[in-house]
């Protein structure tokens, strides 16, 4: 029988936990070979206000242990990547969700670039083969 790779949403360590959105956040990276795609659950709160891009890379690698070996280099996708309404925290309170769907690379982070305002940000991670 074949394995049907998938990262299973955990509520209890999300890949952002309730982080400053004073200064921006680039999530950890997250390994998604054999998947054919990833998708985020975004809450932000407050003042919150910025933008988020979805980052790709096939030259960044981990320890075993979850550190950095090799940094890498990160792309951005195009919003056309995704599926439904691209979030944009503008300065109150409000939660969006990111299909990233078709990418075929090895490892996806999320980025947000704060523009003014502050609050926290939580993101929930998926994936999973169909």
């Amino acid at each position: 029988m074949s394995i049907r790779p998938l990262i299973a949403p955990n509520l209890n360590t999300p890949l952002v936990n309730a982080t400053s959105t004073a200064a921006s956040i680039t999530s950890r990276p997250t390994y998604i070979n054999q998947l054919p795609g990833i998708s985020y659950d975004l809450v932000w709160t407050s003042t919150t206000t910025g933008t988020f891009a979805v980052q790709v890379s096939n030259t960044y690698s981990q320890y075993p242990d979850g550190t950095t070996q090799n940094a890498g280099n990160w792309n951005t996708l195009p919003t056309s990547m995704f599926t439904g309404t691209y979030p944009v925290p503008a300065g109150s309170p409000g939660n969006g969700f990111l299909d990233v769907i078709g990418t075929e690379a090895a490892w996806v982070r999320l980025v947000f670039t704060r523009t003014a305002g502050s609050g926290t940000l939580t993101v929930v991670v998926a994936a999973k083969v169909l």
